[in-house]
């Protein structure tokens, strides 16, 4: 099954939901284990029996970028109910890759950035609307409970084998450069890169969009307030590259 999800570019559930909706047919061995045919896999993947490798990366990037949109879509709702506007998770996840872009990482570490940033806040379904929505301030207690969202999204993630990898990026995303942020405290370099990227994506787009508790801010005034951050929120080297890519 694990080889038929990486030929695919999907997850094995992703497979297994073929396999129920009837689109690939399984058929079972006598020790129980389940196998597809290659011609059916193909066949699905639509592509040819003898595909060259700049067909199989094409079609293995379709489907990525079908994963990533499904993914997207489906945390719509959970912007909304975090009092932002629609697609928060988007555009943050859109604002991570122009900061990788800018750095020069590999187009696997970008991947792996844009699934951490679009799944940043998935901890979020676990706290009370009542909390997520609230207009004004939060009290001491309901602060508490909101910053538990890092753990629990990494907790979630790490149920899923394949997003293992992001985990940590989830879970320090709140991470400030000068160890005041939470959960750990972690400070400077010790911060996970793409948890330092993440922080200034999200950063950008909660001061650029209206919320439950605060009206959006204008393009210039908010570069401004983040450059009054680095070195304490941001670090200075990836802040400096967003602001020289953003626009």
């Amino acid at each position: 099954m694990k080889q038929v999800a990486y030929f695919l570019g999907v997850t094995v559930q992703a497979v297994k939901n073929y396999i129920y909706s009837g689109r690939l047919k399984s058929y079972k061995t006598p020790g129980g284990q389940h196998h597809v045919l290659i011609s059916d896999v193909l066949d699905l993947a639509r592509i040819p029996s003898s595909p060259s490798r700049e067909e199989l990366l094409e079609q293995r990037d379709r489907y990525y970028r079908d994963y990533v949109d499904t993914i997207g879509a489906m945390l719509n709702e959970l912007d909304t109910r975090d009092g932002i506007a629609g697609g928060h998770s988007r555009r943050v996840a859109n604002y991570t890759c122009v900061i990788g872009g800018g750095m020069g990482l590999p187009l696997t570490s970008l991947r792996a950035l844009e699934l951490a940033a679009l799944l940043h806040d998935v901890g979020k379904i676990m706290i009370d609307d009542g909390i997520l929505g609230k207009p004004g301030k939060l009290t001491d207690q309901e602060t508490s409970i909101v910053r538990q969202h890092p753990v629990i999204g990494e907790t979630i993630v790490g149920e899923v084998e394949f997003l293992r990898e992001i985990m940590r990026f989830i879970r320090h995303h709140h991470e400030r450069f000068d160890g005041m942020g939470y959960p750990d405290g972690l400070a400077g370099e010790t911060i996970p890169l793409e948890a330092r990227i993440i922080f200034i994506a999200e950063a950008f787009d909660c001061l650029m969009s209206d919320t439950a508790y605060r009206a959006s801010r204008d393009f210039e005034e908010v570069l401004e307030e983040m450059e009054g951050g680095s070195g304490t929120q941001f670090d200075p080297h990836i802040l400096g590259i967003f602001m020289d890519n953003v626009n």
